[in-house]
């Protein structure tokens, strides 16, 4: 994963959308065995059920095997496989870089960009900022650090920032000034990555909304 923002362009790779959440309550399959399983709940909280118990937040399992697991969530029952999860969630495969592109929405509207976990904030070329509407301008003039040196942008509130079926509003942002030999394409950081949790398998990183 890239650790600054100027980066060389890339083909987008499209990401794979994961049902959206009914349930308040949010639920994820961390580990199958019969008769048990071990579950990550609301994000945060860690619990290990055997067939039949419930857990503080509500959340019973059903029966379990060492495939699936059927776990009750606020009255309803879902089948879930080991990593199964009723969270909003996309993910998203690395490029031959190891890079991973996705289309993003801010503000509506949709554009390539890169997930930077190296990059503080939503960052976008002045040239797309200006195609989306989203006016720096009056913006704080900030330094914005990158591979290829200090330059010059506008900080910005962004509406909404949406990756796959996560939509997070009122997100941080940059615009970068100076074309694009500055930054050459946008790039989600870490004010839209802080409100998921990030999981990587191999080549697949996974992006789970926060409860």
């Amino acid at each position: 994963m890239s650790r600054g923002v100027a980066l060389a362009a890339a083909l987008a790779a499209a990401p794979c959308f994961a049902p959206p959440a009914t349930a308040a309550t949010t639920v994820m399959v961390m580990s199958l065995a019969p008769g048990r399983a071990e579950l990550v709940v609301n994000g945060t909280a860690v619990r290990s059920l055997r067939d039949g118990q419930t857990s503080p937040e509500g959340v019973r399992l059903v029966s379990a095997s060492a495939g699936e697991a059927l776990i009750e969530i606020d009255g309803r029952r879902y089948v879930f496989t080991l990593g199964g999860t009723n969270a909003r969630s996309t993910a998203l495969k690395a490029d031959r870089q190891g890079l991973f592109w996705t289309v993003a929405y801010l503000n509506g509207q949709p554009l390539t960009a890169l997930i930077d976990t190296g990059a503080t904030l939503v960052t976008l070329p002045a040239e797309e900022a200006g195609r989306l509407g989203v006016a720096y301008g009056p913006g704080q003039r900030i330094t914005l650090r990158t591979a290829g040196g200090p330059r010059e942008g506008y900080r910005v509130t962004l509406a909404s920032v949406r990756v796959g079926d996560i939509t997070l509003h009122n997100v941080d942002g940059a615009v970068m000034a100076g074309g694009g030999a500055g930054l050459p394409a946008a790039v989600i950081g870490m004010s839209f990555l802080n409100g998921v949790e990030m999981r990587r398998v191999g080549d697949t990183l996974t992006l789970i909304h926060r409860h």
